[in-house]
């Protein structure tokens, strides 16, 4: 049975599960390979015929393009058969997923079977399961996230780690602290912290905090950034504070992030959470990474 190469890639870890759900036995890699590379994010503008040629690939040469329809249709059927009662509480009309052999869209709102399904499986079921999964997955950041305690700063800071001696692992409440992030690699930082209480802020990009999420290998980054309304972190409770950090290729777009959104907008609900994850759904290869931290009196 092909396994797939999914290295710490949050979206890639979601549709992995998925197609192993959807396709679970022996001697089924055609199909399997279907499922992953059809619904993938980085193949939604692909044709059939050029998913087909990725499957061709993986198989040495021995699909044939012809085998494509009959292969997605199977595909589809297990899809509806195992996740279709979810979907059809989810508002997707799943009488749609089966269309007459020849179907052709007749107007611009017409989708195609895997379609509706794409839009459902990135625009529904990854924002449901994706906080959970991040967790679940998540590479333990132990010396990429480091808490400084503001007065241990140089006074005209710069984001050059090198500068300070010393880090915390536990850290003091009411103390004023810097979160020093250096993952060794570009993108775009998305940084959540949850505390004990389930409380839930976004840190990155925030407009308290650090508008600009990018960064690069060599230039680790501080929130607060310099000059930011939020001036430092400080938390008033004694526990566990849980930071969760999500490196993508493209900047998200955030409803409640612009340059002058109120710097005070920082709380994340059960809708913010969904649309993080249904900005993640839009991107491939996001890595993710956390810590803990423990406040002490």
């Amino acid at each position: 049975m092909i396994a797939f190469a999914t290295t710490n890639s949050l979206q890639e870890r979601f549709l992995a599960d998925f197609a192993n759900q959807v396709v679970w036995g022996r001697n089924n890699d055609t199909q399997r390979l279907c499922c992953w590379f059809r619904f993938h994010p980085q193949h939604q503008e692909k044709t059939n015929t050029e998913v087909a040629a990725e499957i061709r690939k993986q198989l040495n040469g021995s699909f044939p393009s012809t085998n494509m329809p009959a292969t997605l249709a199977a595909v589809v059927k297990k899809i509806k058969e195992q996740f279709g009662e979810k979907m059809q509480a989810d508002g997707v009309a799943v009488d749609l997923l089966q269309r007459e052999r020849g179907w052709q869209p007749q107007q611009p709102t017409d989708k195609y079977p895997w379609q509706i399904i794409y839009q459902w499986l990135w625009d529904i079921e990854f924002p449901r399961r994706g906080w959970q999964l991040a967790q679940e997955i998540a590479t333990c950041a132990i010396d990429e996230l480091q808490m400084t305690a503001i007065d241990k700063l140089p006074l005209q800071r710069r984001l050059d780690l090198d500068e300070i001696e010393t880090c915390e692992k536990t850290i003091r409440k009411g103390e004023r602290y810097a979160l020093g992030v250096n993952l060794g690699q570009d993108g775009y930082l998305l940084l959540v912290n949850q505390s004990q209480s389930g409380e839930t802020i976004c840190l990155c990009p925030s407009r308290a905090y650090r508008l600009a999420a990018q960064f690069l290998p060599d230039r680790p980054l501080y929130l607060p950034q310099l000059n930011a309304p939020g001036k430092s972190l400080r938390f008033t409770e004694v526990g566990e504070e849980y930071f969760l950090a999500i490196v993508t290729e493209k900047p998200l777009n955030l409803s409640w992030v612009s340059p002058d959104s109120p710097p005070k907008d920082i709380l994340v609900d059960e809708q913010r959470l969904r649309e993080i994850f249904m900005e993640l759904g839009k991107q491939c290869n996001g890595r993710v990474y956390y810590k803990k931290f423990l406040v002490t009196e």
